[in-house]
């Protein structure tokens, strides 16, 4: 923002004059003062054209309160999670339930919003042990804490190393309305972190036609 200010500084100050006090009161002649009405009436009326459907773009985002999706029988309660003490993204309390990256988006604005969970414990299955399984297209359904629903469709899936997964394409912003499913994957080997693989389901906003 300050760059962009120095530079409208910059432009003010080309354009100003070092003319006299009686030379910038001078009335121009008629027809350049009718040209320039003229140009003023069609800047206002572009604006009026450009400005108001930028101005009015629906925000559609919502604060995650519930994840379903059907084709691998997940319908489970969100968490709200943030960075812990090692920078890495907190987990869910509850195995069966999922956690949202809250300083992260949220759900159906643009940019990256990130729900992980757990694939298993020692009892068995937990609530992402089938997402490896999803394919595209398959769709994935979030409830906000308002009640309205928003409808996300897979777009590919991928799996990287535990310390070698491209965090900023998984967390960063994107002008896609974007939602990233995570869990571990691969050879657990307790002694060394556990799973050593990260399962990333990518899924996008299924916008309303």
């Amino acid at each position: 923002m300050r760059r962009i200010l120095f530079f409208l500084i910059i432009l003010l100050a080309a354009c100003s004059t070092n003319e006299s006090p009686s030379s910038a009161t001078k009335e121009p002649p008629a027809d350049e003062q009718s040209q320039e009405e003229a140009t003023q009436g069609l800047q206002k009326k572009k604006q009026g054209m450009y400005a108001d459907p930028i101005l009015k773009e629906e925000d559609v985002s919502v604060t995650p309160v519930r994840l379903e999706i059907p084709s691998i029988g997940v319908d489970t309660s969100i968490e709200k999670v943030g960075t812990l003490a090692n920078g890495q993204m907190g987990v869910p309390e509850d195995v069966q339930n999922v956690a949202w990256f809250e300083p992260g988006a949220k759900p159906g604005a643009k940019g990256s919003s990130v729900l992980a969970g757990h694939v298993g414990q020692t009892e068995g299955a937990a609530v992402f042990y089938h997402l490896q399984n999803m394919e595209e297209g398959d769709e994935v359904k979030i409830t906000g804490e308002s009640g309205k629903e928003l409808t996300f469709v897979v777009t590919g899936r991928e799996v990287f190393p535990q310390n070698d997964a491209p965090v900023e394409d998984i967390f960063g912003y994107t002008a896609r309305k974007t939602l990233k499913l995570i869990t571990c994957t691969g050879e657990y080997i307790r002694n060394n972190g556990g799973h050593q693989d990260r399962l990333v389901v990518y899924t996008e906003l299924k916008e309303s036609s």
